[in-house]
């Protein structure tokens, strides 16, 4: 008889709480991760995750200054590297920055989109000297537009 009314219970128990999953025939520890794994991916991917995905961004890339001598001036996930050159030091100095950038996207797991990075040189005598991101050269330009 106490057989009959336990799998009796257990099967309303299926039925009435399928979140419980320690004691609960076809349920476990690792029933309950997944199950746990599956919910956080939907709330990650729903909209309301993502109104909080640019504050986590800004969290995430804080450091990104960190020993850089030039200025850096950043707007969402554009980044500007800037500074007066003086031929003697100036130079060094933007490459230098330009190496830590990249040092910190390695650390970090994360790329600069090369192929929009661009050199602006505003005096008519710069001799626009050419700098690299990582292994590849940055276009130079004398215009550039905004937005």
């Amino acid at each position: 008889m106490e057989q009959i009314l336990l799998e009796s219970l257990l099967r309303h128990m299926e039925v009435i709480c399928d979140s419980q999953h320690g004691f609960t025939k076809g349920k476990s520890c690792q029933t309950n991760l997944v199950t746990c794994y599956d919910g956080v991916t939907v709330l990650v991917a729903s909209e309301e995750w993502r109104s909080s995905g640019p504050v986590l961004f800004n969290i995430f890339a804080s450091n990104v200054d960190s020993g850089i001598e030039c200025t850096l001036s950043k707007f969402t996930d554009d980044t500007k590297l800037f500074r007066m050159v003086d031929i003697s030091e100036g130079n060094g100095c933007i490459q230098r920055d330009l190496d830590r950038l990249e040092r910190w996207a390695r650390r970090n797991l994360m790329k600069f989109n090369k192929a929009k990075g661009k050199v602006l040189h505003l005096d008519c005598c710069n001799p626009k000297h050419k700098y690299r991101l990582g292994g590849e050269w940055i276009e130079s330009t004398s215009s550039m537009k905004t937005g």
